[in-house]
C-alpha cells in the first residue's frame, strides 16, 4: 500500500489493484451558484482526472470513501445527470464501490447498479494487512478492531502555512495518527485482545475546488467527528503531510507555528 505522489489518492496492490479516493462531491458547484459564486460544472474534469488516475496505475477497482455528491436533500442536475455519465465511462476501466458517506443519501436512485455499495459503517478489506474503509461522519462498526490499519476521508484535511510576507495559504494534506484501539473498544462496547495501536490515515478530498478543515487552527468544537469524540486518537499528535510526500512535522507544532508568528 502507498499513497499515489502528487494525488490524493492510495493505492492497495494486492489481491486487488485498487485506488481509494474520498470526497468527490459532484454538485458543489450548485452550492456556489446559489451564493452567487458562478462555476462551471466541473463533472467532466472530475472524469479527466479520474480515468488519468485509473490509468496511470493501471488499477481494477476504485473505492470511494464517501460523499460522492454533494448537495441534501435535494440533489442538484449534475448529481442526477451528469454525475452518472462519469460513473459509465469510469466503469469502463474498473469495478466501483463507495463506502457511503453523509452526503449520499439517495445516491442509489441516481446510480442503480453502476456501484456496488458497502455499509456507511464501513468495511474490512484483506490487503498487505486487513485495512478498514470509512467515511468517518458515524461511528465504525466493530470490524474496526480486527484492522491494522484504518483509512477515512470526510474531514477534507488541509493545513494554514504562513508566508514570509504574513500571508496564509492552505495545502490538502494527509494525517496519519497511532491510537488506542482498548479506547475505541470501548466506545464501540466491544472488547479486543490485540494491544497494538491502531493506525489511522485521513485521506485529502479528492476535489481541488473543495474547502477544508485547517487542521492547525481548529477550535475543540470543531474536533469533534466520532473517532476523536472517543478519545482514541489525538489529533495534534497527527503527522501532517502534503500531497508531494513533503512531510511539515505533527498538527500541535504546526499549531504553534502558526500563532507564534502572529505575536
Amino acid at each position: 500500500m502507498k499513497f499515489i505522489e502528487g494525488w490524493p489518492a492510495i493505492l492497495v496492490e494486492k489481491p486487488v489493484k485498487t485506488i481509494l479516493i474520498s470526497d468527490l462531491h459532484f454538485g458543489f458547484e450548485a452550492e456556489l451558484a446559489d451564493r452567487g459564486v458562478r462555476v462551471p460544472s466541473q463533472a467532466w474534469k472530475l472524469r479527466e482526472l479520474l480515468i488519468e488516475l485509473v490509468k496511470e496505475v493501471d488499477a481494477e477497482r476504485l473505492i470511494f470513501l464517501g460523499d460522492l455528491k454533494h448537495r441534501i436533500p435535494l440533489s442538484s442536475w449534475i448529481e442526477w445527470r451528469e454525475m452518472p455519465k462519469v460513473l459509465k465511462d469510469l466503469k469502463r476501466f474498473v469495478d466501483l464501490i463507495l463506502v457511503p458517506g453523509n452526503h449520499d443519501g439517495g445516491i442509489a436512485s441516481m446510480l442503480g447498479d453502476l456501484i456496488t455499495y458497502a455499509s456507511s459503517r464501513g468495511v474490512l478489506i484483506e490487503a498487505e494487512q486487513k485495512i478498514f474503509l470509512l467515511h468517518g461522519h458515524t461511528w465504525p462498526s466493530q470490524d474496526v478492531l480486527k484492522a491494522d490499519l484504518v483509512i477515512m476521508g470526510h474531514l477534507h484535511p488541509m493545513v494554514s502555512l504562513r508566508t514570509d510576507v504574513g500571508g496564509i495559504f492552505k495545502k490538502r494534506t494527509w494525517l496519519i495518527l497511532e491510537g488506542d484501539r482498548k479506547i475505541l473498544a470501548e466506545r464501540l462496547k466491544s472488547k479486543t485482545r490485540r494491544k497494538k495501536k491502531l493506525k489511522l490515515i485521513v485521506m485529502p478530498a479528492f476535489n481541488p475546488i473543495l474547502t477544508g478543515i485547517s487542521v492547525n487552527s481548529l477550535t475543540p468544537r470543531d474536533r469533534l467527528w466520532p473517532l476523536m469524540r472517543g478519545g482514541g486518537f489525538e489529533l495534534k499528535e497527527a503527522e501532517v503531510i502534503t500531497l508531494n510526500g513533503e512531510r511539515l512535522g505533527k498538527v500541535g507544532e504546526l499549531e504553534h507555528q502558526l500563532w507564534d508568528m502572529e505575536t
